[in-house]
């Protein structure tokens, strides 16, 4: 079965999620364009991580729907599935492989073994080409999301979807992200990423701002300068009294 290539890469219709009964997400309303960087922000809490696990498949709401390169989850699960990567907050990786093996693995699985020189480049672009022969298990939590990243990156998907990425890893690292997810978007791609900081410079597409399981503020980047810092910590704060104001 062919996926068309729609407008919108992934769209979120109404969704609502919760845990043992308790509402995590209400009413969730969100589209990430083809080509575009989208930043998720909001207070610890307020359901990033489940939001993205949502628009990943990783978990099934209660009510609502979610469409990926404009198909329902159940029509095309299995190629869906090829086309989306998300990198949660704790990637889980194998006791018995190298990161090199990881690489070989996760690309020969997807039959995708003809990029196992982009992997190499980008273990390299991130800091990790003389620790690709030692195992995960032996890394920081840095050098362990950062192998995540290589493993996502190399599978270029159409979809990444990142939790945090830049918490855990380096300035340098950080920059270096930044400019592979611009390049991935200039060939098509989507990323939406949840984070309380950006690179310094860095400007998204758009923003969507989550409080109370609810999509409270979104719209585009352009104009909000690049100072991340400042701008992301203000577009929350307005958005929190903005919904905290009487009607």
């Amino acid at each position: 079965m062919t996926i068309e290539a729609p407008t919108s890469t992934l769209t979120m219709r109404d969704v609502a999620f919760s845990y043992a009964q308790a509402p995590v997400l209400r009413d969730v309303n969100l589209s990430v364009a083809a080509g575009e960087i989208a930043v998720l922000i909001g207070r610890n809490g307020a359901g990033k991580s489940t939001l993205l696990r949502c628009a990943a498949g990783w978990s099934s709401p209660g009510e609502g729907r979610v469409e990926v390169l404009g198909q329902p989850y159940g029509v095309a699960d299995r190629q869906l599935r090829r086309e989306l990567v998300l990198v949660t907050d704790t990637p889980p990786f194998y006791d018995d492989l190298t990161a090199r093996e990881h690489v070989t693995f996760v690309l020969r699985a997807n039959r995708l073994g003809q990029r196992e020189a982009e992997a190499e480049r980008l273990l390299d672009t991130f800091g990790l080409g003389d620790a690709a022969d030692a195992y995960p298990s032996t890394f920081s939590r840095g050098m362990r999301y950062k192998l995540a990243l290589v493993l996502a990156l190399a599978l270029r998907p159409r979809l990444l979807l990142l939790d945090e990425p830049f918490g855990p890893i380096d300035p340098v690292s950080a920059r270096e992200l930044w400019l592979e997810l611009r390049t991935l978007a200039s060939t098509g791609g989507s990323v939406l990423l949840s984070s309380h900081q950006l690179p310094e410079g860095a400007a998204p597409d758009r923003f969507f701002v989550l409080d109370g399981g609810t999509i409270v503020d979104e719209g585009p980047w352009a104009g909000l300068g690049t100072d991340c810092a400042n701008t992301l910590d203000g577009l929350l704060r307005s958005a929190l009294e903005s919904a905290e104001s009487p009607a």
